[in-house]
């Protein structure tokens, strides 16, 4: 890092840093698989999860978004992925918890959190994550243990994997979100950015953060 970017990199934390200024405490970022196919890939997802803790930002949720391809692929490429998550995040600091889920909606890897709190989903959808939240009602229902009438968008709620909405939505090197946390996001703050994931740096965050400091949420009204 030169000289330059490192001054405006102090300046732009003092910026999002100061008393006035809050925080998003949680932040979604949507990647591709392909963004994770180079070497330093998850070496990129670790620092922008040091990033993230050192801003005091309380929960990150990271979406890999998996192609649609032959099933066969398709699942040999998440079990990759989600096997190479489970080497490297136990390996962040112990203040840091996690939770990985496949694209089936299964939790593979856990850890409990006590500053930090990291989900990352891999392939597994907003669309699916519904669809398996009303299933489990519906199952309910049917064995006796709830009414129908009884429902309430909080019992909805409760069924999801992500219980958190997302202070803002984060897209890099695209212009199109995947239905990652669709019933969670649906008044979170869009950012699209031209950065490339591997060329995505702590000062590119610390942009995407004052320029949701500086917007007006309505939350829908």
């Amino acid at each position: 890092m030169n000289i330059i970017t490192s001054l405006y990199e102090n300046y732009l934390l003092n910026q999002v840093s100061s008393p006035s200024a809050k925080i998003p405490e949680h932040v979604s970022l949507v990647l591709s698989e392909k963004d994770l196919s180079e070497p330093d890939s998850f070496v990129k997802i670790k620092e922008y999860i040091t990033w993230c803790f050192q801003l005091d930002i309380r929960i990150t949720s990271i979406y890999v978004d998996v192609l649609d391809t032959e099933e066969e692929l398709r699942s040999e490429m998440v079990e990759r992925l989600v096997e190479k998550l489970g080497e490297f995040l136990p390996k962040l600091p112990q203040d840091i918890g996690f939770e990985v889920y496949a694209d089936n909606g299964e939790l593979r890897f856990k850890r409990e959190d006590k500053k930090m709190l990291v989900y990352v989903s891999v392939g597994f959808g907003g669309r699916k994550e519904v669809t398996n939240a009303v299933l489990s009602i519906l199952s309910d229902v049917k064995d006796g243990k709830m009414n129908s009438y009884d429902i309430e968008e909080e019992t909805i709620e409760s069924r999801l994997k992500v219980k958190h909405e997302p202070d803002i939505f984060i897209r890099s090197g695209g212009k199109h979100l995947s239905d990652f946390l669709i019933w969670q996001a649906v008044y979170s703050e869009l950012y699209f950015t031209d950065v490339n994931w591997h060329n995505i740096r702590k000062l590119d965050l610390l942009r995407i953060i004052r320029d949701f400091q500086k917007r007006q949420r309505r939350f829908g009204k």
